[in-house]
């Protein structure tokens, strides 16, 4: 029998940033329960649909059983931003009432689990979730875990900051980041650092957000181009680096990749901007975990299966409230 893979230890002390936009776009649409259709899994109460709410709560429980000292939700905005006007091939704000409402809820219920949401509520129009991260992170002075499914996040591991992937359970910090992205994405020689994601991304494309490949350069040419690279480069030099090299070596063949696209791409790309440095979050308050209005929100969503074996299920969540504190 196969044992479950048990989730790595968050290092002592460890604020944990939730990518929630990424949570309930994948968990929303899993097979609802006996192969039906995610989106007929709705409260008998309310008729809301809850299938991606479960599925939350569910990381989130998961989550909290390892003792972070507290934990922040961010979510997109509903508008579309900077990126969709770099790249028409950008993913597109859909609207979608099922996600909405279903993230609606979740901001007002997360903080009964004593977890703050940043962003649900459109306070920063154009921000995804991932920029709100990126400028938390910069300001975080105690440990700080990423927990999303997203690679692109994985750009901000640095001493400081882990990427956890709740589906992988897999924790990448600044220890093994550069073995990570070499089996992952970019098998080379060079040494990898958090950021050279955002430029493996600019340059091989992100069929998930639509950035498009540039042409000519997959990872092992990048790979081997990298390793011509000097050393200390910040993203946007190293993308005029790397365009040198193509022309260089492909000057006979005039099949060099399209670096102008290149740049474009790592705007959209990079989380180590000044869009996301001029980001001012303010304060984020830590909320008290409330057992009795959480309770009621179970009751109101009818998810049975929790309120069961309630007492138990809340207890990770049980814990001294943090005061309020300021990201400028």
């Amino acid at each position: 029998m196969k044992l479950a893979q048990a989730p790595p230890p968050l290092p002592p002390g460890s604020t944990c940033y939730i990518d929630l936009t990424g949570f309930l776009h994948r968990l929303a649409y899993m097979p609802g329960p006996r192969g039906l259709n995610p989106q007929q899994v709705t409260s008998k109460v309310t008729g809301e649909p809850t299938w991606g709410l479960v599925g939350t709560f569910n990381q989130l429980h998961t989550l909290a059983k390892q003792r972070p000292a507290r934990a922040i939700a961010f979510a997109d905005s509903s508008q579309d931003g900077f990126r969709a006007e770099l790249l028409p091939t950008y993913k597109r704000k859909t609207g979608s009432p099922y996600l909405r409402q279903q993230l609606h809820r979740l901001a007002q219920c997360l903080p009964h689990l004593g977890i703050a949401v940043v962003g649900a509520r459109d306070e920063f129009p154009g921000m995804e979730a991932e920029d709100l991260i990126a400028k938390a992170v910069q300001s975080s002075r105690e440990p700080a875990v990423i927990v999303s499914y997203d690679k692109d996040l994985l750009q901000l591991v640095t001493t400081n900051v882990g990427h956890y992937n709740p589906q992988k359970k897999q924790l990448v910090t600044a220890a093994n980041i550069d073995a990570h992205l070499k089996q992952g994405f970019l098998p080379t020689k060079a040494r990898l650092t958090g950021p050279d994601m955002a430029v493996f991304l600019a340059c091989t494309g992100d069929d998930s957000d639509g950035i498009k490949p540039i042409g000519g350069i997959g990872p092992v040419t990048l790979g081997q181009y990298y390793e011509k690279l000097s050393e200390g480069l910040p993203n946007p030099a190293k993308i005029d680096a790397l365009a040198a090299i193509d022309s260089e070596v492909k000057k006979e063949t005039g099949k060099v990749a399209d670096w102008s696209q290149a740049r474009v791409n790592l705007q959209a790309a990079d989380l180590d901007t000044d869009r996301q440095h001029d980001i001012v979050l303010g304060m984020i308050p830590e909320p008290r975990p409330n057992k009795e209005a959480f309770r009621q929100v179970l009751e109101d969503l009818t998810m049975q299966a929790f309120l069961n074996q309630y007492d138990q299920w809340f207890a990770p969540f049980e814990s001294q409230s943090q005061p309020a504190f300021a990201i400028n």
